[in-house]
């Protein structure tokens, strides 16, 4: 878990800062593992179905224009010294040992955090002053990024860019110079502004959550791996019969190729196969009092399969209690909508 400031605990930051106020954590993170180098991220940037782009920064105009990937390895290789910032996103769905980073804010409920974005940038380079509609947290690795942000208003700058919603250029309220550990919590709707001072690489813990979903009132008492709380619930007001589809909807390029009915009763067959299966890297999986939820479809949850739903949320794998309190039906509807990795030549 982070290291947060001062006297603070987890419950604490929940009440004090969690979607209410900023919080810089200096050395929050005593080593960034697991990590990715700048040659990982362009070979990530190199894919198909990986979303990546390039923000470049023409300084002496104060404007950001932006390319989308997949990338040619030439054209990366060829990208100039200064004033460019590589972004790939979702890096955890494509390595899903990357997912460990979560592990540095479990004080959030694990159905909230919607990807880790990685991004690269050379001197100058940046995104330009913005805002998000989400928290982040944003984890500094290697190199130096100066950070300003602004709880006050600043307004838009449609001029600096075709692509990007910006903000005009703004001093801020805190200025942060942020090194390797360094952690900087934004909730929705703060301006902010980053340029790297040294070749950096910075790691985003973004949050999601539907269109009107608040929690300040978040508690610790609520958070177990997938679940989704009644407090959830009822903040979600009308929403809440679709809350947990929403919640784990996926990206129609991230969805898991499921495999067909033939080939899952091949599955159940072979038990020995099947207690070692892992959650799919691109797969969401969630659960309330009534129905599991998995990449934006649901079902009834019977009260004997809940308790190893339950635990195939903290595992995030099979074995062979899970899949025996499972039972068939469940077992078999969670194959067919794509939750596990299915080895070749199972």
């Amino acid at each position: 878990m982070l290291e947060l400031p001062r006297d603070l605990t987890a419950e604490t930051f929940l009440s004090r800062y969690w979607q209410k106020e900023p919080l810089f954590m200096p050395q929050a993170i005593a080593t960034m593992r697991p990590a990715v180098s700048r040659n990982e991220l362009a070979w990530l940037a190199t894919l198909d179905d990986v979303e990546s782009r390039i923000v470049f920064t023409d300084r002496d105009h104060g404007r950001y224009r932006v390319e989308t990937g997949p990338f040619d390895t030439a054209f990366l290789q060829a990208l100039p010294p200064r004033d460019w910032a590589l972004l790939v996103h979702d890096v955890d769905k494509h390595l899903p040992a990357m997912r460990n980073l979560f592990k540095q804010v479990p004080f959030v409920p694990d159905w909230r955090i919607d990807d880790l974005m990685i991004s690269f940038a050379v001197p100058g380079g940046g995104v330009g002053p913005h805002r998000d509609n989400y928290d982040v947290f944003l984890c500094q690795g290697i190199g130096i990024r100066e950070w300003r942000f602004s709880t006050t208003n600043v307004v838009d700058n449609p001029a600096a860019s075709d692509d990007l919603a910006l903000l005009q250029e703004f001093v801020g309220d805190e200025c942060h110079v942020t090194r390797e550990g360094d952690v900087l919590y934004l909730p929705p709707g703060v301006a902010h502004w980053g340029i790297a001072k040294r070749a950096c690489i910075t790691y985003s813990i973004g949050m999601r959550a539907p269109a009107g979903y608040a929690d300040p009132d978040l508690q610790l008492s609520e958070i177990r791996p997938g679940y989704l709380s009644p407090a959830a619930l009822k903040r979600a007001g009308t929403q809440a019969s679709r809350f947990g589809c929403v919640v784990t909807e996926l990206k129609e390029w991230l969805r898991p190729l499921a495999p067909q009915q033939e080939e899952v009763s091949k599955l159940l067959k072979s038990r020995s196969t099947v207690n070692r299966l892992r959650l799919h890297g691109m797969a969401r999986l969630a659960f309330d009092e009534s129905n599991v939820y998995l990449n934006g479809t649901s079902r009834t949850l019977r009260a004997e399969e809940r308790e190893s739903i339950a635990l195939l949320c903290l595992r995030r794998r099979l074995s062979a209690t899970i899949v025996s309190g499972l039972g068939d039906q469940c077992l078999r509807w969670l194959l067919g909508h794509g939750a596990f990795e299915i080895p070749e030549n199972h």
